[in-house]
């Protein structure tokens, strides 16, 4: 079974099943999971590092226990590519030990090195006390099985358009040649071309933000996981760099969180750089612009996967005429649109985009 998370790991129980979460959370959607408002998750005052000479950390196992309960009394929120509090545990376990994901249930009886142990807590006095989503405190986020440096230059990678693109775009994609040029657009670290340039390999594939910080960890994810790809970075605003019908497949993940949304997201947030998260007209409008522009820079045969979250209701409510079509994500995630090159034009014609 395929995993879109930040871990696939065997430890204290199954394999992990880190539910892939959209890209950026509704305050309602966050808050109810969280059964905290953001004000009393960052005043928690939950102090991780109070008796770490106290702490008693033998085993893996009992490392495990100890950072689930730290975790536990400490209410995080877990948004950010780990469907648990366990999920995170035994992350920052395998991290401060410097360990791979993959491990079984036989490590829980090993000895927990001593180094580990200091490192440990220094990852929970992050995660507990500063609110830095793991991934961050790692420097690393798993997704569709690729291991990308993660830090707050850019979001954490989880968006479920990695299972579409992972399936090859089936049955979206309609033809029997596979894309020739694809651009993951809004790319942040670039998880979403880079997964695509495996699937597609013969494909052309750019990565294009905005943000010149984005593009940077977006290069170095090139250099360390697809530096045979011939992978280009482009910095510009949405589509508009773009020449007409250029484009096959077009993977886009633009912000899409109303600033009323905003002001009530969890402390996990906060770390995360606003600039991707936020958009105007209750979140929806530079998914409305890059719809309109799409319709030219995509190929005849082209299309486009959008992601907008929660915020579906608010681009229908915007654009009542369009009949979206949102995928199933079997995997997990919601609010992803599979839209052809020819629908963007007919929809353009008759007035209704």
């Amino acid at each position: 079974m395929r995993r879109f998370s930040n871990t696939a790991l065997i430890m204290g129980g199954p394999v992990m099943s880190c539910m892939p979460v959209s890209s950026r959370a509704t305050a309602a959607q966050a808050a109810d999971a969280s059964g905290l408002s953001a004000t009393a998750v960052h005043n928690s005052g939950y102090h991780v590092a109070s008796n770490i000479l106290d702490t008693c950390m033998e085993t893996f196992g009992a490392a495990l226990s100890e950072a689930a309960g730290r975790l536990t009394a400490a209410e995080v929120f877990c948004g950010h590519g780990y469907e648990s509090i366990h999920d995170e545990a035994v992350a920052l376990v395998l991290g401060a030990a410097g360990l791979p994901p993959e491990q079984t249930r036989a490590i829980l009886s090993e000895p927990f090195p001593v180094e580990a142990s200091a490192r440990l807590m220094q990852l929970l006095q992050g995660r507990c006390e500063s609110r830095l989503p793991v991934a961050y405190l790692l420097g690393e986020a798993w997704l569709a099985g690729i291991c990308f440096k993660c830090d707050a230059r850019a979001l954490v990678p989880r968006s479920p358009i990695a299972q579409v693109v992972v399936d090859g775009c089936q049955p979206w994609w309609a033809t029997s040649v596979p894309p020739r040029t694809v651009v993951d657009l809004c790319c942040g670290g670039g998880s979403l071309g880079i997964i695509a340039s495996q699937v597609f390999t013969a494909a052309t594939v750019l990565l294009s933000d905005i943000d010149p910080q984005a593009l940077s960890l977006a290069q170095e994810n090139v250099q360390r996981c697809a530096a045979e790809r011939g992978i280009q970075c482009l910095q510009g605003h949405l589509l508009a760099s773009l020449a007409a019908r250029s484009i096959d497949l077009i993977l886009a993940n633009p912000p899409y969180v109303s600033a009323a949304e905003m002001a009530y997201l969890p402390a996990e947030y906060r770390h995360e750089p606003r600039g991707a998260l936020e958009a105007d007209e209750e979140g929806v409008a530079l998914a409305v612009e890059l719809l309109r522009d799409a319709a030219r820079v995509l190929s005849d045969s082209g299309l486009l996967l959008l992601e907008v979250g929660e915020s579906v209701e608010a681009l229908e409510k915007h654009l009542p005429r369009v009949p979206f079509t949102w995928i199933d994500l079997p995997e997990g995630g919601t609010g992803v649109a599979a839209v052809s090159a020819q629908e963007l034009r007919d929809w353009i014609a008759t007035g209704a985009l």
